[in-house]
């Protein structure tokens, strides 16, 4: 075959297909064995009632790092967190969240005119907080570990650790209950092929200006992967387990996912091209969008064959709205957020570029408006 023929089948060759991935594995790496290192802390964003934090306050002890706790909602408290810390002989560095100073930034500004896209949830704000404190603090490297994240073991975290000297992100496999939105869960009920992937629950991650920041979205731990140029690749190293919750309880779950489910998972399904937020135009999101609602009338018709119960009918009921929300999804909308996010990194880091260099961790959260309590290890 000469060349100039090999060049004309390359450009006539199609275009991948537009549409949902069953799996991203191919953006996990799995590396050979390396020597541990430390992380600097261990950062919970927890919104449960302090027992929670049992398993990530042993996992700090036994580490010997201080963990981080950043409180909010009704369950949650910093004051119990610290007494539980101080009877396990744990470092604490505990807030309870409410305004904090960080960037204002305008993909958030644009799903607030959008309500019935935005997602009321603050761990996003909570992981930014995290990295903002590690980069005045001077720490290189922190875990994010989720306060619903059980099995931890520190030599996993020590593997994390020594995996950031050549990788800006490092995960935990979860084996216990799948982390996937609604809509996947439902995919996997019926018998269709859908896997899990890395995500917030349990990353180390390296803390410099460079550092991408979690927007105010579902799937915000994917965006932070995603980042300008093109797709992190993730270091696996690990297990842990995730306890198991109901994802039919409320169609509030699916309506607020749907978004940030539809953008990630489309931007991963380009995650073979260099920028995929740019790759991804008006075009792309039409067909991507039409291709979901399609998945979704598929599964619908799969449990329109089956044994109806009260788990069939929430499941329905909460495809139904994750259908409808993807309905009013505009694609020019799409890429407006995507352009505000694109921007917003470049804001997020003239800002971590702009902290003070501090070394008392409650004078770093004080910067950014919020009282700590720090409780050293007896």
């Amino acid at each position: 075959m000469t060349a100039a023929l090999s060049q004309a089948r390359r450009a006539v060759a199609p275009a991948p297909p537009v549409g949902h991935r069953p799996s991203h594995r191919r953006l996990l790496i799995h590396p050979s064995p390396v020597e541990p290192d430390d992380v600097a802390a261990v950062v919970v964003p927890t919104v449960r009632h302090p027992a929670a934090m049992r398993d990530s306050l042993i996992l700090g002890r036994e580490l010997g790092r201080p963990v981080v706790a950043l409180c909010s909602g009704k369950w949650s408290s910093a004051r119990e967190v610290c007494e539980r810390a101080e009877a396990l002989g744990a470092e604490l560095i505990a807030v309870d969240l409410a305004d904090v100073r960080l960037p204002a930034f305008e993909s958030d500004r644009l799903l607030s005119a959008h309500r019935h896209l935005s997602r009321t949830n603050d761990v996003s704000v909570k992981r930014n907080v995290g990295l903002a404190v590690a980069r005045m603090l001077r720490w290189r490297s922190v875990a994010f570990v989720d306060d619903d994240i059980t099995d931890l073991g520190p030599e996993a975290i020590r593997t994390a650790g020594g995996l950031l000297r050549d990788h800006n992100v490092a995960a935990l496999e979860n084996v216990g209950y799948p982390d996937n939105s609604v809509v996947c869960h439902a995919r996997r009920a019926v018998g269709m092929r859908q896997d899990t992937f890395v995500g917030g629950g349990a990353m180390a991650v390296r803390v410099n200006p460079r550092t991408p920041f979690f927007p105010t979205i579902y799937n915000e731990d994917w965006f932070f992967l995603v980042g300008r140029r093109s797709v992190e690749r993730v270091a696996l190293c690990g297990k842990v387990s995730q306890r198991e919750y109901d994802p039919y309880l409320s169609p509030d779950r699916a309506r607020s996912q749907e978004f940030g489910d539809c953008l990630a998972e489309g931007l991963l399904a380009l995650s073979d091209r260099e920028r995929p937020a740019l790759a991804a135009d008006a075009d792309y999101w039409k067909a991507f969008l039409a291709d979901r609602i399609a998945m979704i009338d598929e599964i619908l018709a799969q449990l329109g064959n089956r044994r109806q119960d009260d788990r069939h009918r929430r499941m329905v009921r909460a495809l139904k709205v994750a259908r409808g929300r993807c309905q009013i999804i505009d694609p020019a909308f799409c890429v407006r957020y995507l352009a505000a996010w694109q921007d917003d990194l470049d804001l997020w880091r003239r800002f971590l570029s702009g902290l003070p260099a501090l070394d008392d961790p409650v004078d770093a959260f004080a910067h950014l408006g919020v009282s700590a309590v720090w409780h050293t290890a007896m």
